[in-house]
């Protein structure tokens, strides 16, 4: 369970309100001069800090959060990359930590972390992320990134921690040799990417995927990009026959799947597909890109046929 503690500056508003009271107390002598004269307290303009709700995380406490359902695990061949929060002081340290991806929800959380406490954020999927942490009694903020190159064999991780008047930072390694991530034969690694926001629960999501109906088995390099060029996932893949590695777009937003792979005479062929936010409606639809036996690819949309709009609505507004 976790447990939330209001930080605030202790005796602000009591010391103001005080002041006025003694600053409103007016002199006997002086008002025996002038039975008209008052004296009025000056304001104080100090402004009084806003609590802070943070997380308490105790000494020798971890504490763990799961950004994305994705295909990386500590305990499978595609590890995970963590971001941290640490305390090797002996004074509490409270600090806002930001956690953002292209599609879907990050993590943004206020914790105050004992001497030794540790806070854990496991990135699941191999995408684009922008980490931001904010030392809240100093202001002082650090920011790194973290791509989709941060995910392979190798245990990784970036930490951040109290340092002279800001927050500092530091990442490690394991050092293995890592070869593509292996989709076996007549399988398939799903991703969900989006926040779940479609506009009416009418509007289903739209599968976009890269397959291998062939007989041999090919490695793939590909990336899930927004107009922008973030990766929302990303990453090599060596897909056996039948296999295949996609992702549910659970969000009304444009997104361009590029998928390369390198032919027999060592050439990159690539592939663009971009999914419209149009195509999100009330049919089920799904967009593949298929290796062929070529060395190329073929894309291909399929979706059912059913009308989604309002035909009275239409032909009010057409009379």
């Amino acid at each position: 369970m976790q447990r939330r503690t209001l930080l605030a500056a202790a005796g602000t508003g009591l010391a103001a309100a005080l002041t006025g009271c003694i600053a409103s107390a007016g002199d006997g002598a002086d008002d025996a001069d002038d039975g008209n004269s008052t004296t009025e307290s000056t304001p104080d303009s100090t402004p009084t800090p806003e609590p802070v709700e943070a997380v308490s995380v105790a000494t020798g406490e971890r504490l763990t959060t799961v950004v994305g359902d994705g295909p990386a695990s500590d305990d499978g061949a595609l590890k995970p990359h963590h971001v941290r929060l640490e305390n090797p002081t002996d004074e509490p340290w409270t600090a806002r930590i930001d956690v953002s991806r292209p599609l879907g929800s990050g993590h943004v959380e206020t914790y105050e972390l004992d001497h030794d406490a540790t806070v854990n954020v496991s990135l699941r999927i191999p995408a684009d992320y922008e980490v931001t942490v904010t030392d809240i009694d100093s202001d002082a903020v650090a920011t790194e990134s973290v791509g989709p190159d941060s995910f392979d064999c190798n245990r990784s991780w970036t930490a951040f921690s109290p340092g002279d008047g800001g927050v500092s930072v530091s990442g490690a390694s394991t050092r293995m040799a890592c070869g593509p991530q292996v989709v076996a034969a007549d399988d398939a690694v799903t991703v969900a990417l989006g926040d779940g926001s479609l506009p009416t629960e009418a509007v289903k999501p739209h599968g976009l995927a890269v397959a291998n109906p062939t007989d041999v088995a090919e490695v793939v390099e590909f990336a899930y990009e927004t107009p922008a060029g973030a990766v929302a996932f990303g990453g090599t893949y060596r897909l056996e026959p039948g296999a295949r590695v996609g992702a549910s777009l659970t969000e009304a937003r444009e997104v361009t799947l590029r998928v390369a792979r390198r032919s027999d005479a060592g050439d990159e062929v690539s592939e663009a597909v971009t999914v419209e936010k149009s195509q999100f409606d009330c049919n089920a639809s799904n967009t593949t890109v298929s290796l062929t036996d070529d060395g190329g690819f073929e894309a291909r949309t399929l979706s059912t046929l059913m009308f989604c709009g309002d035909a009275d609505a239409k032909n009010e507004s057409s009379a």
